[in-house]
C-alpha cells in the first residue's frame, strides 16, 4: 500500500480496486461497475476479502470511490487465478486487504476533506503490545455534482459511508490476537426529473411499465472477525472465526410498488498451519442465503409463499507441499477436498488439484506454468446484467449445480535495465462449467407465477487471452504500461446453443499509469484507459400494446458498445511538510477528454417519438479538490 499511495490520487484516493482493474488480464470497467473481471471471469467468481474474510458485492457505484478505505490497510495482495489449493470456493482470482500488524510508537493518522467525500484514519498505541486502528469515510456527492449525475431524464442521487476498526494485541513473542470490524452502507436512487416537475395526476404509466418507475436501493456489508496467530521456530498456525453479511433492497416505485430484497450471511472458521515446506488447513462455512424474491404493494399479486431461504454448509481440507528440483526449478503441488451440503438433502463432493512448476534463472528470467481445478458453490446473478451491487446470491443445489473450472496459465517475468524495469508476459486458458445468467426482465417480477427456476439459466464457457506489461517501481517516475487481449465466451441452450461473448468482455485493452515526483513537495500523475466496447443485445423492433412498449431482440450479445476511453489527471502539493507530518492539497480531473462513454443501449423518448440508442452516465469532466493532513 506504500507504493499504492504514490500512484495518482483521482478524486483524492489511490483506489486499490481501481488500480487492480488497470493491471493486464483484469477487465477495465465503466462507471457503473466497480467489480473485478479477472482473466475473463465474472466478478462473482473472485474472492474479495479483508484478512481472508469474504466481503460480498464489495463495490461503490460510479467507480469514483475506493471500495475499501486505502489508509486503513498496509498491504493488498491479488492473484489472477487460484494459486494454491487453500483458495476458498471460487473459480476466479483473489484480492485480500490486510491491516497493519505493527504497533505504532506514537499516535498518528491521516485525514482528507474533499468536494465529494471525506475520510480519516487514526492509529493509537496502548503500550508496546497493543494498538487500535480506526477509519471512517462518508460521501456527499450530490451536494455539488448533481448536474453531472444524470441518466437520460433521470437524476442519480448517491451517498455512502463506511467504518473500519482493527485492534491488535501481542501476547509474548509467539501469540498475536487481531480483531477486525468493517461496516459499509450505500444509498442510491434514480428519480425522473420530468415526473418531478410535472407529475401524472393519476400516476399511471404512459409509455410502458418501466417508464413509470423511480428506483431506490440500499446495500451494505458487515464483517466481524477474531484472528489468532501463533509462531515459533518450526510452526506457524493461523486461525480465524468470523461473521460476514451482505444485504440489499431494490425498490421500484410508481403506480406499482415492488421491493426486491436479498441477503447473505456466513459464519465461518478457518485454520492454516505452516511447517517447513508443508502447509495444511481446514475451512468450515455456514451459508445463509435469501435470494431476490419480489414483495408487492398497490398491486393485486400475492407474494409467493415459498420459503426461498437457503442454508448450506461448505467444508474443505487441503494440503500443499513446496519443493525444488535442482537449484533453478521449483514446484508447488496441492490438493483440496470439498464437502458441500444443504438442508434439502443435496450433497456434493469434489477434489481440487493444483500444480505449479517454475524455472527461475537470473539471466533468463522466471518462467512459470500452473494448472488448477476449482469448484464454487455460491452463485450470483441479477436482472440488471450490469455488475450492479443489487445482484443477488443463490446456493448451488440440484437445479443450479456447483460451478467449476479448469485453469491453465503460462507466465514470464524478467527484470531489465539493472532492475529499474520489469517485463511480465502472461497467457491463460480457462474452461468454465455450470455458468448461470438471469434470463428474465423487469416485467417478469409483475407475474404472479414468478420463480427463480424460470429465470435462472445454466450453460458453459471458456476464457483465453494474453497480456504484456512494462513496469517501473523505482525512481521519480513510477507506473506501468500494459496491453491485454482476451475473450470470454459463453453458451446457453436458450440462446440457440451458439457461442457468444460474455457481458463484460473487452477484447483489447491498453492501460497506462504514471506518476512523477517533480520536487519533494509536488508530484503529478495520470491514468489512461483504452478498451474495446462490451457486448449488448440489440433490439430488432418494438411496438406498443395497451400503452406498454414491447420489444423483440436480435441475437444475444451480437452487438457492441463504443470503445471506452478515459484520461484522468492529478497533482499533489505538500503545503507544509516536516518529518512524518504533511499538510497539502490534491487536485484531480476525472475524464479530462469529456468522453461520453456508453453504459448501455436502451429505449429513449425523443421529439414525441421513441428510439433505441446509447446511454452515457457522465457527460462532462469531473474536477475535484481535497485537503489532506498526515501526522
Amino acid at each position: 500500500m506504500d507504493f499504492m499511495h504514490r500512484l495518482p490520487k483521482i478524486m483524492g484516493n489511490a483506489d486499490p480496486l481501481r488500480y487492480s482493474q488497470m493491471l493486464p488480464g483484469i477487465q477495465t470497467n465503466a462507471e457503473y461497475d466497480a467489480g473485478l473481471h479477472i482473466q475473463g471471469c465474472d466478478n462473482s467468481h473472485n474472492l474479495i476479502s479483508i484478512e481472508g474474510v469474504p466481503v460480498y458485492n464489495a463495490s461503490h457505484l460510479l467507480g469514483l470511490f475506493s471500495t475499501f478505505n486505502p489508509s486503513h490497510f498496509s498491504r493488498m495482495s491479488i492473484t489472477k487465478s487460484v494459486t494454491a489449493a487453500e483458495g476458498y470456493g471460487r473459480i476466479g482470482g483473489m484480492l485480500n486487504m490486510e491491516s497493519d500488524k505493527k504497533i505504532p510508537q506514537k499516535t498518528n493518522g491521516e485525514f482528507a476533506v474533499g468536494l465529494m467525500s471525506s475520510q480519516g484514519t487514526i492509529r493509537i498505541p496502548f503500550g508496546s503490545n497493543a494498538a487500535l486502528f480506526t477509519s471512517l469515510r462518508f460521501s456527499y456527492l450530490n451536494l455539488l455534482y448533481s448536474s453531472f449525475l444524470k441518466i437520460d431524464e433521470k437524476q442519480l442521487l448517491y451517498s455512502f459511508g463506511d467504518i473500519n476498526i482493527s485492534y491488535l494485541h501481542k501476547i509474548g513473542n509467539k501469540h498475536i490476537l487481531h480483531f477486525d470490524f468493517y461496516s459499509g452502507v450505500d444509498n442510491a436512487s434514480l428519480v425522473s426529473i420530468e415526473n418531478n416537475k410535472n407529475k401524472n395526476k393519476n400516476n399511471v404509466p404512459s409509455m410502458g411499465v418501466m417508464e413509470s418507475f423511480n428506483t431506490e436501493t440500499s446495500w451494505g456489508n458487515a464483517v466481524g472477525a477474531i484472528h489468532w496467530d501463533y509462531k515459533d521456530k518450526r510452526l506457524v498456525l493461523k486461525q480465524s472465526f468470523y461473521f460476514t453479511g451482505y444485504k440489499n433492497n431494490l425498490k421500484l416505485i410508481g403506480y406499482y410498488n415492488v421491493a426486491l430484497p436479498s441477503k447473505i450471511y456466513d459464519i465461518g472458521y478457518t485454520s492454516k498451519a505452516y511447517m517447513g515446506n508443508l502447509e495444511a488447513g481446514i475451512s468450515i462455512i455456514n451459508h445463509n442465503v435469501t435470494p431476490q424474491i419480489p414483495e408487492y404493494s398497490n398491486l393485486s399479486i400475492k407474494t409467493n409463499n415459498r420459503d426461498y431461504r437457503q442454508h448450506t454448509l461448505e467444508s474443505s481440507v487441503y494440503s500443499k507441499y513446496s519443493g525444488n528440483i535442482l537449484n533453478d526449478i521449483s514446484y508447488d503441488v496441492a490438493l483440496k477436498a470439498d464437502l458441500y451440503n444443504n438442508l434439502e438433502g443435496y450433497t456434493y463432493t469434489a477434489l481440487n488439484p493444483y500444480a505449479m512448476i517454475a524455472y527461475d534463472y537470473y539471466p533468463v528470467g522466471r518462467i512459470e506454468f500452473l494448472y488448477s481445478n476449482q469448484h464454487q458453490y455460491l452463485l450470483n446473478c441479477g436482472f440488471t446484467s450490469l455488475g450492479m451491487p443489487v445482484e443477488f446470491w443463490i446456493s448451488a443445489d440440484s437445479n443450479n449445480r456447483p460451478q467449476y473450472a479448469h485453469n491453465f496459465q503460462l507466465g514470464y517475468k524478467r527484470e531489465i535495465f539493472n532492475g529499474k524495469f520489469d517485463v511480465n508476459i502472461e497467457a491463460y486458458y480457462k474452461l468454465l462449467y455450470n455458468q448461470i445468467e438471469y434470463n428474465g426482465s423487469p416485467l417478469d417480477i409483475l407475474n404472479k407465477d414468478y420463480s427463480l427456476e424460470n429465470v435462472v439459466i445454466s450453460g458453459n464457457g471458456y476464457n483465453y487471452g494474453v497480456s504484456i506489461m512494462l513496469n517501473k517501481l523505482t525512481g521519480n517516475l513510477l507506473g506501468w504500461l500494459s496491453y491485454s487481449y482476451g475473450r470470454a465466451m459463453r453458451r446457453f441452450d436458450i440462446y440457440g446453443n451458439r457461442w457468444f461473448p460474455a457481458n463484460h468482455e473487452r477484447i483489447h485493452e491498453i492501460n497506462l499509469v504514471a506518476t512523477y515526483k517533480i520536487t519533494k513537495r509536488l508530484d503529478v500523475g495520470a491514468t489512461f484507459i483504452y478498451a474495446s466496447g462490451t457486448p449488448f443485445t440489440s433490439v430488432k423492433y418494438f411496438y406498443i400494446i395497451n400503452s406498454n412498449i414491447l420489444t423483440e431482440f436480435g441475437e444475444h450479445n451480437a452487438n457492441r458498445l463504443g470503445d471506452y476511453i478515459r484520461l484522468d489527471i492529478s497533482a499533489n502539493y505538500d503545503i507544509m511538510k516536516k518529518n512524518n507530518s504533511a499538510f497539502g492539497v490534491n487536485i484531480s480531473v476525472y475524464n479530462v477528454l469529456c468522453r461520453n462513454n456508453e453504459i448501455y443501449y436502451g429505449l429513449k423518448k425523443s421529439n414525441g417519438g421513441f428510439n433505441f440508442d446509447a446511454t452515457a452516465l457522465l457527460t462532462n469532466i469531473l474536477p475535484s479538490i481535497s485537503l489532506y493532513y498526515k501526522f
